[in-house]
């Protein structure tokens, strides 16, 4: 796979604080039309989590930050600073929870690679007379844990917004509304889009 870019990095996550830069001026300016502050400032420092997190020797590779960029894209500036999750209907329905949480399942699969390439020690071969050690992963011990990884992320995350929602009287979940069914469906696109990421991350 080809070796994933700083710049692009760099860039990404530069364009979506800015994007939270705009916003927050765009609320100074037109307070009513633009009522997320928190949000909107949150947006502008969620990009350099990576950053911040290396300062405590927590190091993450360009290519997952890269994903969780675009995760931060997708998620939080369209979905919450522009009310996709809101206003984005298909056939009458609301829909960009699920992309979201589909999504999440992809992005979570590339948290779980990454795992396994930091932790996984490989195997002792000989090569030319001597011993050389090479990642060779066992494609159905992969296979599983990257599933049970996306499945524990997902059912972590619908705890999280039923414990929100519980707190604080907030609507994550929108259980009133949509019952168990809502909260089904967002682990299940989760575990749907982790079981297709697994598949070729196992034989690698």
């Amino acid at each position: 796979m080809k070796k994933a870019s700083p710049k692009i990095n760099l860039t990404l996550k530069i364009i979506i604080s800015l994007f939270g830069v705009g916003l927050f001026i765009a609320h100074l300016i037109a307070p009513e039309a633009w009522p997320k502050t928190a949000s909107y400032l949150v947006t502008i420092i969620l990009p350099f989590i990576p950053d911040i997190a290396k300062l405590f020797g927590i190091n993450t590779s360009t290519r997952l930050q890269i994903s969780f960029s675009l995760f931060l894209g997708i998620a939080m500036v369209a979905g919450i600073d522009f009310d996709l999750y809101k206003i984005w209907y298909i056939f009458g329905n609301p829909c960009y929870d699920k992309i979201v949480h589909t999504i999440s399942g992809i992005f979570t699969a590339f948290v779980a690679k990454e795992i396994l390439d930091r932790n996984y020690d490989g195997m002792s071969v000989k090569v030319t007379g001597s011993k050389t050690v090479v990642k060779h992963y066992d494609s159905r011990f992969t296979f599983l844990f990257i599933i049970s990884f996306v499945a524990l992320c997902a059912a972590g995350w619908e705890c999280f917004e039923f414990l929100y929602d519980q707190i604080t009287g907030g609507h994550m979940q929108t259980l009133i509304s949509a019952g168990v069914e809502d909260t089904m469906w967002d682990i299940v696109g989760a575990l749907g889009a982790g079981i297709i990421c697994a598949i070729p991350f196992s034989k690698k």
